[in-house]
């Protein structure tokens, strides 16, 4: 049970005895209170005394209360001030680094050698995609680099991308017509896809001496004729070869003989029938390159041998005499001593003949051993009249 003073409707203090109350009395959160008897004035005066006795101090202590916290406060902005100095300076510092940053950044982002440094790094550690970027990033600052193509293109040719790399070397060329590492490496993309007519084609366009060494291994040579093309006696024989040894292939119809050609074998091409021809050949080497094709064309026609030579051409012989004829390869000689015509059925030349004693007419003609189409006959005169012999007496 509590006791304190309160007042009354009069506003006398009077003395209470609180015998049930909440948490706190000093709030007078008093649920029941009874009236104490027997107080007097004096208690009432030594009350108001007593009360505002704790009214000053309550306000003394407000104020005292209310002074510490300003000199709290004022110690705790004198605390503050320091490390509001350090965070703006680290602020400052900050900016200043984000600037530095930047401004680095910036500069290798416009630097061509910095793209090219960094692609290279990539590379020793083989990051393909990232080297290729950073060389993509030095094109755009440099578009007529050329080493930043050359080191793409060897990317791709290690990637076996033979498209994209082919692109780059052919830029490559466009800005350095004498570049031997993009000619090599064009080269190397074409073997690698087996377009080998591509490799004859780039060849053409190629008149530096050095360059063309590039191509001695790919460049073959075209194949030969024999005889050259023009008008000959049907059943003539071509003859085709290669100067470095390689397989020939050729066609009678005018086809391209890459695609349709016939092995060409030793025993020759025959133009059996009166015509005309059309022989297209080509050189294959063992790398499965082929040389340009080769077109010749021949006429062939049914004509009669020539007449044959014949030495001596007749006259007077006092010694023994041996005729010798000749006449076209492919064709037979037959010959007469009597004056009538020879034929197939006459005798046939082999070797030099004897001009017999008297006065005898020598006739000969030429028969084509495969058309057996005849010459005109020729016709000479030989008089040999023996001597006698001539005894010497002794």
């Amino acid at each position: 049970m509590c006791k304190v003073w309160g007042r009354d409707q009069r506003g006398m203090y009077l003395l209470l005895r609180v015998w049930k109350c909440g948490t706190d009395c000093a709030g007078l959160q008093c649920v029941g209170a009874q009236m104490v008897n027997g107080y007097s004035v004096l208690e009432e005066d030594y009350l108001k005394a007593l009360l505002t006795d704790e009214a000053s101090k309550d306000t003394s202590s407000e104020e005292t209360e209310n002074q510490n916290k300003k000199a709290e406060g004022h110690h705790k902005k004198k605390k503050q001030t320091p490390w509001i100095v350090l965070g703006c300076v680290a602020a400052v510092v900050v900016v200043i680094a984000i600037g530095a940053i930047a401004y680095v950044r910036y500069q290798n982002n416009n630097s061509y050698d910095y793209q090219i440094e960094m692609a290279e790094k990539e590379l020793v550690d083989l990051n393909y995609e990232k080297a290729l970027s950073y060389y993509k990033n030095a094109l755009t600052l440099s578009p007529n680099a050329i080493n930043a193509r050359a080191a793409m293109a060897e990317i791709y040719l290690a990637r076996k991308e033979y498209d994209s790399a082919l692109v780059l070397e052919m830029e490559i060329i466009n800005l350095d017509k004498k570049n031997k590492e993009a000619y090599q490496g064009l080269i190397t993309i074409y073997e690698a896809k087996g377009q080998y007519d591509k490799i004859t084609e780039l060849a053409s366009t190629v008149t530096d001496t050095d360059l063309l060494e590039l191509f001695s291994g790919y460049i073959v040579a075209e194949p030969v004729f024999y005889p050259d093309e023009g008008t000959y006696d049907v059943y003539t024989e071509v003859t085709i070869f290669s100067i470095e040894e390689c397989d020939i292939y050729y066609t009678l119809d005018e086809s391209d003989p890459k695609k349709n050609g016939i092995l060409y074998t030793d025993a020759g091409i025959e133009l059996a029938d009166v015509g005309k021809y059309t022989i297209k050949a080509v050189c294959k080497n063992d790398k499965g390159i082929y040389s340009d094709v080769v077109t010749c064309k021949y006429k062939t026609e049914a004509k009669a041998p020539d007449y044959p030579e014949v030495t001596p051409d007749g006259g007077t012989m006092d010694d023994i005499t041996f005729v010798v004829i000749t006449a076209d390869e492919g064709c037979s000689i037959y010959y007469t001593w009597d004056g009538t015509d020879p034929t197939d059925t006459s005798a046939r030349y082999t070797e030099p003949i004897e001009v017999p004693e008297g006065n005898n007419i020598l006739s000969i003609i030429v028969v084509n051993d495969k058309t057996k189409l005849t010459s005109e006959i020729y016709r000479t005169n030989f008089i040999y009249h023996a001597q006698p012999e001539v005894e010497i007496e002794e």
